[in-house]
């Protein structure tokens, strides 16, 4: 019987080490998935100890089985191995439900995080030194320790679950959380709350250890099935590789998680070069550029556009258009090069200054040219002037004289008839005389 359960430990040890490696592997950028890893390294640990413990004849959790000094030691050391997992897993399965529900709230906080792994730590510590008269005061404290994270975590992955609105994510979601709650609430109750109860100790973590495998079978199901802890990097790179414009991903720190191969070429960077370091690095006035535009799309929107400046391996500038989206857990930067439509502007800028200090040239002299004339106008004018009163008074000079030559004609002419007059009077009184002449 005890052949079977060594065979299972070892089958539990090497199964949760691989689902959480291939989980690493296939995104080991994301802190979900780094938690994860831990997290089944916690369980291996668990479940080399129990094995090994079980190959000496000493079942984890039972110091009453008598054995040899040399063996105890032995078997002491494979303890603490199993230790070191046990002491870790609450603070584990905490960390990776705050980090997948993203609460709003004091959880998220360093302080607080630190303090829930340094408890840990404590009871790891008091596992090496503590004296056994204080193994039940251990047990129940790490008990309560226990629940309580399984309780919180269990509370927040719940409330993400119901607010969640898309199928894919809640199914996702569903599958980590039966596989936590099948070691959760069976491994509590039947190696921790039933043997403190009877036994007044924490014995027998065979029931846990199997629960929990269980349970990773169920995630693992979610993994492989729906892409649980999987971000899907191959295919989103695929997608930017055909992008012609800058496209970085990093985290709220400002870490950068993803890019495309334009951005690499005109930066002159290899991916390993810029993948994980922080773009503060990357881009002018870094810190203080990228705290502005965090506190821009936190304050005014969750889409920020503006010009930032980046630069190359050979600290050359290169002004980029960007626009920055703001997602749940970072930032999304696409921009376009805009240095030849930069450079493009600035020629024809000057261009235009040129033109214009051309045409302010013309337009100077084409006024001393109006001015010139004007003057010259002017004078003919003044000239013209003169002349026509030169000529008015001839006129006038000659009208007189007309005036004057009419006068005497006129009274010629008047003379005339009268002298005609005179004529025709004096004929026919002529002729009367000759009339009576001849009588």
């Amino acid at each position: 019987m005890t052949n079977i359960f060594f065979f299972l430990d070892l089958f539990s040890a090497i199964f949760n080490f691989s689902l959480g490696y291939y989980v690493f592997l296939k995104d080991y950028k994301r802190n979900a998935n780094r938690l994860f890893f831990f997290l089944t390294l916690a369980a291996t640990l668990w479940a080399l100890s129990s094995a090994a413990l079980r190959a000496l004849g000493i079942p984890m959790g039972q110091p009453s089985v008598e054995v040899t000094l040399e063996k105890e030691s032995v078997a002491w050391a494979w303890n603490q191995v199993g230790w070191i997992g046990i002491a870790f897993l609450p603070s584990l399965t905490l960390h990776l439900s705050i980090i997948i529900t993203n609460p709003k709230a004091i959880f998220k906080e360093r302080k607080f995080l630190v303090s829930i792994y340094l408890i840990s730590l404590i009871f790891l510590l008091w596992t090496f030194f503590g004296e056994p008269i204080t193994y039940l005061i251990f047990y129940i404290l790490f008990t309560l320790f226990f629940i309580f994270c399984l309780l919180l975590s269990f509370t927040l992955l719940f409330r993400n679950y119901f607010s969640l609105k898309s199928y894919r994510e809640k199914t996702k979601l569903r599958y980590f959380l039966v596989g936590l709650l099948i070691p959760g609430i069976g491994g509590t109750t039947l190696d921790i709350i039933f043997p403190l109860l009877r036994y007044g100790q924490f014995v027998g973590t065979t029931f846990s250890l199997y629960l929990f495998t269980l349970g990773y079978l169920f995630i693992a199901v979610g993994v492989l099935k729906y892409g649980l802890f999987i971000d899907y990097r191959e295919v989103l790179e695929k997608i930017f590789k055909t992008l012609t414009e800058m496209v970085i991903v990093t985290d709220l720190q400002g870490i950068i998680l993803m890019t495309n191969e334009k951005t690499l070429s005109k930066l002159k960077y290899k991916e390993e070069e810029f993948i994980g370091k922080r773009i503060e690095n990357f881009i002018e006035f870094g810190k203080q550029k990228f705290e502005e535009i965090l506190k821009k799309l936190k304050n005014f929107g969750d889409i920020f556009e503006g010009k930032i400046n980046f630069l190359t391996r050979e600290k050359e500038t290169i002004p980029f258009l960007i626009t920055s989206s703001l997602i749940k857990e970072g930032i999304i930067f696409v921009g376009q090069d805009i240095k030849e439509l930069l450079a493009y502007q600035e020629k024809l800028e000057k261009e235009v200054k040129e033109k214009t200090r051309e045409l302010e040239e013309a337009k100077t002299v084409l006024e001393i040219k109006v001015r010139a004339r004007t003057r010259e106008l002017e004078e003919l004018a003044q000239s013209l002037e003169e002349q026509v009163k030169e000529r008015t008074k001839e006129l006038q000079e000659k009208v007189q004289e007309l005036e004057k030559f009419q006068k005497i004609a006129v009274g010629r002419e008047l003379k005339m008839i009268e002298l005609k007059k005179e004529i025709e009077r004096l004929k026919k009184e002529l002729e009367k005389k000759e009339s009576e002449l001849t009588k």
